[in-house]
């Protein structure tokens, strides 16, 4: 009986090691916002805003980061999901850079949340494709990437963990969709407020490269109407 224990106990294991790992090698990238209930280690303890209590492993995230999670705080965990709902591996860690009013908030996530489906469309438009072909193989091509949705969205240069993080993933997972998404609902960004017209104007610059023409935001403007 103890035998047929065992078994049926490491079969559960290597099922749960394995999804984790079809996960990552798949590139399936997500994150999610939520409140840090407690550290224990390299555990963290994150209450989602979808309501979830989710245990974070944060082996794989740097010990800096690690050492200034404290109870409370406001993080966005990027990474990978485990077998079940409550578990998430961490790949990295941004805390909230300011604490937005409630009206803020939904008033700015509204207008991301309209904005969301044009990301594949700008990811996949030839313009795009056209400078960033080399991305998955080039991680200096990654880099110049990585600055430039730093500037595109947050008006801002990178340091050096965060360019290493976000090279890394671009290279690893080949994910630009979800890359790009990270940044566009990260808390720093949503917490800029912006207007529809600029979060558009944001998304050429930090995709794309360059500022779009007023008849370029107005078509945009007018293709989220008709939905």
């Amino acid at each position: 009986m103890r035998s047929t224990v065992k078994v049926l106990l490491a079969a559960v294991l290597v099922l749960v090691g394995a999804t984790g790992a079809a996960a990552q090698a798949g590139g399936n990238w997500q994150h999610f916002h939520g409140q840090v209930q407690g550290i224990q280690g390299n555990q963290l303890t994150v209450k989602a805003d979808d309501g979830r209590v989710v245990n974070v492993d944060m082996s794989q995230v740097s010990q800096s980061v690690q050492g200034a999670m404290t109870p409370n705080a406001g993080v966005t965990v990027t990474g990978f999901p485990g077998a079940t709902p409550d578990r998430f591996t961490a790949r990295y860690i941004e805390q909230d850079q300011s604490q937005p009013s409630a009206a803020v908030a939904t008033t700015s996530n509204g207008v991301i949340n309209r904005i969301l489906p044009l990301v594949p469309q700008f990811v996949s438009s030839p313009e795009f494709q056209n400078r960033a072909a080399a991305f998955n193989n080039d991680r200096v091509a990654a880099r110049r990437f990585v600055s430039q949705l730093y500037r595109g969205f947050l008006d801002r240069e990178p340091n050096d963990q965060e360019r290493q993080y976000w090279t890394r993933q671009l290279v690893e997972s080949r994910d630009i969709n979800g890359t790009v998404t990270a940044f566009l609902t990260s808390p720093e960004y949503t917490a800029k407020n912006k207007n529809e017209q600029q979060v558009i104007t944001d998304l050429y610059k930090a995709v794309i490269g360059r500022t779009p023409t007023a008849d370029e935001v107005r078509n945009w403007q007018q293709q989220i109407a008709q939905k």
